[in-house]
């Protein structure tokens, strides 16, 4: 019953017992049996013909009967069998509606019927319930009535609604008033921060544009230091080669000192030999000049001989002691010049070891300038995104400019929409009241 209509519902509880399970003829009923239905409930003012499918083919009415028996041969006529038997003569149309239709459209149906004692409601096509005229009658009073009883309803619900609406579009508008206020200031201070936004941006793009040229400026330093390492790479490795070949020189030097000091070694023995002979040639003479004075005259030319044999080995001795001095200065500025050759070779060896060490850290540096180069290269592109990027959010930041000053506008229209519905509302209680 919870899903049966409104309508279905009132009209079970409104249709009657004796209305639900009517009494009903066929064709084949006599028709003093229908007159004996009529007299035992003096309320039934038809009597529905069926089929035999309970299907209405008509129905038999009280007036109809009621004529015939007041006719002064009415009775005779029924106590004719031949007239007595039949209901066919006296079977009239009568008005048909389902009951599954609206109440009000039962009603229609029967005023459209011309309806004046009564109608069959069907379901499924089959007898349902017979209602009299004069029920259909307080049908339709008891559906005005409750058509009333509705529309009253209904306009305490308006009224009901109109009140709650009231409240509830006067707490809405004002919420719209403090709600486009807001958004008001909001669209305000974000169209002030999109332009703080804009012009930070475009500080931050000059100053990146800056840095750019910075690192452009650095990115060609770098390829010239670059260039430099490698020249400086190269003349290493060509004083790596100039010092092997001093170190090649001065070891031909030290050999030549070598073969010097040996030649002064012996330039120094033979001095000596030299200072030796005079010695002897010194006693040679002495002793000649000792046998001269032994000799006397005969021996005096001998003297002068041995005299100037004498000063001549006194001589070759004085040359050699000379030449020995000067053989030992010789030495010794051989030695100096050795040991000056040992300390340069050293010096040489020391700085071909240091041109293999800047050759190494040139190298080192070299492939680190080139890295620093490329790594500079790549930042400077970097930059140039970082700068598009940059470029992007100032655009971005004066379209979200554009956007808060239209959106103040919005909110300034919502504000004066929300003020015009408030008021609007106001007009629309005050008719629906004054209704």
């Amino acid at each position: 019953m919870l899903d049966t209509p409104a309508h279905l519902r009132f009209l079970f509880e409104w249709l009657t017992a004796a209305e639900r399970a009517p009494p009903w003829l066929t064709l084949e009923t006599p028709l003093g049996e229908a007159v004996r239905c009529f007299q035992d409930d003096p309320s039934l003012r038809l009597l529905p013909v069926l089929d035999s499918a309970r299907r209405p083919l008509g129905a038999l009415f009280e007036k109809d009967v009621r004529r015939l028996l007041l006719n002064p041969y009415g009775h005779a006529l029924l106590r004719n069998p031949a007239y007595g038997r039949r209901l066919e003569s006296m079977v009239r149309p009568c008005p048909t509606a389902d009951y599954a239709q609206p109440l009000r459209a039962l009603v229609d149906a029967y005023a459209a019927a011309e309806g004046q004692e009564g109608m069959i409601l069907t379901r499924g096509g089959q007898l349902f319930a017979a209602i009299s005229n004069r029920r259909i009658i307080q049908l339709a009073a008891e559906d005005r009535v409750r058509e009333a009883a509705a529309q009253t309803e209904r306009a305490r619900r308006i009224e009901r609604a109109s009140e709650r609406i009231e409240a509830e579009v006067g707490a809405m508008a004002g919420h719209l008033r403090d709600l486009a206020s807001t958004l008001r200031s909001s669209a305000g201070a974000t169209a002030e921060r999109a332009t703080a936004n804009s012009a930070s941006a475009t500080a931050l793009a000059a100053a990146v544009a800056q840095s750019s040229d910075n690192l452009a400026a650095i990115a060609r330093d770098s390829d010239a230091l670059a260039a430099t390492l490698e020249a400086i790479a190269r003349d290493t490795v060509t004083a790596r080669a100039s010092a092997a070949e001093a170190v090649a020189l001065v070891e031909d030097s030290r050999l030549g000192t070598a073969e010097l000091d040996a030649f002064a070694q012996t330039v120094g023995a033979v001095t000596s030999t030299i200072g030796e002979i005079a010695g002897q040639v010194n006693l040679l003479a002495l002793n000649a000049a000792i046998e001269a004075a032994r000799a006397g005259d005969a021996g005096r030319g001998f003297t002068v001989v041995a005299n100037e044999i004498k000063a001549l080995s006194g001589q070759v001795r004085n040359a050699a002691h000379s030449i020995g001095t000067k053989v030992a200065d010789v030495r010794a500025v051989v030695d100096r010049v050795a040991i000056n050759h040992g300390r340069v070779e050293q010096a040489i060896t020391g700085i071909a070891g240091l041109s293999a060490s800047v050759e190494h850290a040139v190298r080192a540096q070299h492939h680190g300038t080139h890295s620093i180069a490329r790594n500079v290269n790549d930042s400077v592109a970097a930059t140039h995104g970082v700068q598009d990027d940059i470029e992007r959010v100032r655009a971005s930041a004066q379209a979200a400019s554009g956007s808060a000053h239209t959106i103040a506008d919005l909110s300034t229209a919502l504000l004066t929409g929300a003020e015009a519905l408030s008021a609007g509302i106001d007009r629309f209680l005050v008719e629906v009241r004054a209704a």
